[in-house]
């Protein structure tokens, strides 16, 4: 149930071929997107329907066929089409399965395009500034229950003593070496990047 069992050492069975424990996974893209949009409160739920346009004739590359992006848009994953020949760059990224070979498993790769995206994406941006300006919004709370919002919000559960205070002094840090105007929702968007980003929030324990 958990990829770390207490009650047997780690070297007694360090390939899990007893099945000791589980498997450390990565969330899939779809995931990991409909993730971060659920997260920030902009996640489309509705069901049904399609968002292509055109017909795959004569016209099959013009812009009316091509893959939607999914950084601009919000519904979820499930529903968005796909040209089997013009993957989005966030699909590949991350691995999505080769549309045009039949395939029973994707391939897992670890890449540094992949670390760039945490480090530079729009998308991620986007989400990390709605999620800070929702929490500053919340006048009623100090900043160490904000970072305790965060972590319920972003990753699940309560954050220990230690990351509080570690949290506390980035957010401080931040607004002391970044200081002028929306100083306080940059570091707390910072923040909330960072936690994003984290393997806490990209794999499943």
């Amino acid at each position: 149930m958990a990829s770390i069992n207490p009650n047997i050492a780690e070297d007694a069975d360090p390939d899990n071929r007893l099945l000791t424990r589980f498997n450390r996974r990565r969330l899939s893209v779809e995931e990991m997107r409909d993730g971060l949009l659920s997260i920030d409160g902009t996640l489309d739920l509705t069901m049904g329907g399609t968002l292509q346009t055109g017909r795959g004739t004569d016209g099959e590359n013009n812009q009316g066929r091509l893959s939607l992006n999914p950084e601009k848009l919000k519904r979820r994953t499930v529903y968005l089409p796909l040209r089997r020949a013009n993957l989005p760059t966030l699909l590949n990224l991350f691995d999505f399965g080769d549309a045009t070979t039949a395939s029973g498993k994707r391939q897992l790769t670890n890449v540094a395009t992949q670390a760039l995206f945490w480090l530079n994406s729009d998308f991620l941006n986007e989400r990390a500034q709605k999620v800070a300006k929702s929490l500053l919004d919340q006048k009623e709370l100090n900043d160490a229950a904000r970072i305790e919002a965060a972590y319920a919000r972003i990753l699940n559960r309560h954050p220990d003593n230690d990351e509080v205070n570690q949290a506390l002094s980035y957010v401080a840090g931040f607004k002391q070496k970044f200081a002028g105007e929306k100083a306080d929702q940059k570091a707390w968007q910072s923040l909330c990047r960072v936690l994003m980003s984290s393997n806490d929030f990209v794999y499943v324990d």
